[in-house]
């Protein structure tokens, strides 16, 4: 995994619909009965997701001004 912090409250681009999204909190969440980092983002019609943070270090980036 690439070593990158995740910026919460900033917008971050989808690699593949290429929607922003923001971070809003950090979480963990099970994934093969053991906890890991995730992080809580959401969309610009306030839906909530949640994903591992090396997922969404994989495929979100940080959005340039």
């Amino acid at each position: 995994m690439k070593e990158k912090e995740i910026k919460l409250h900033e917008k971050y681009i989808h690699y593949k619909n290429l929607k922003t999204y923001i971070p809003i909190n950090f979480c963990k969440i099970q994934k093969n009965d053991i906890w890991i980092e995730a992080i809580i983002y959401k969309a610009d019609d306030e839906s909530l997701y949640v994903r591992d943070k090396e997922e969404f270090i994989n495929k979100f980036s940080l959005k340039s001004n």
